[in-house]
């Protein structure tokens, strides 16, 4: 009986967090900050659909799906003052060399010449890119290389 009524309430807890799921969003009903980083690099014409997740309370999940097939995951933290933080972009195409930072692109060009970055990461410590020759670099938080993966 005990693992009947566990069961039931993860069934539950997961319809919940599916009914929430991702939502469409207007690109004027993004938060101010993100529409500025978004438009420093790219047109409001570019974005075709723009999904939002709530992930916890206070934090959402935007991903920007463009024109040209690049995909881009930013989380914003807070309310009132929101942060937002840069995670991923992805093309399969490549990856627009004005979103990578100038070190780590500097790195790619002289080290890799005929590869094209397909994905860009940033998390809290590291950061990651993806060569369409199937490698995966991996740099400190300042843009260091330390390893192919």
């Amino acid at each position: 009986m005990k693992k009947i009524s566990i069961i039931a309430l993860l069934a539950l807890v997961s319809l919940c967090v599916s009914a929430r799921g991702k939502q469409p969003v207007a690109f004027q009903k993004m938060p101010e900050v993100l529409q500025t980083e978004i438009l420093n690099n790219f047109t409001e014409d570019q974005v075709q659909l723009i999904t939002s997740e709530k992930t916890m309370p206070r934090h959402h999940k935007y991903v920007f799906h463009l024109a040209d097939g690049t995909k881009l995951v930013y989380m914003s933290i807070g309310k009132k003052k929101i942060k937002i933080q840069f995670r991923q972009i992805t093309n399969p195409v490549g990856v627009k060399q004005a979103l990578v930072p100038e070190n780590i692109l500097t790195y790619i060009q002289e080290t890799f010449p005929n590869a094209t970055i397909t994905l860009y990461k940033r998390e809290t410590m590291k950061q990651a890119i993806e060569l369409n020759e199937n490698m995966d670099l991996v740099f400190d938080k300042n843009g260091k290389f330390i390893r192919i993966d």
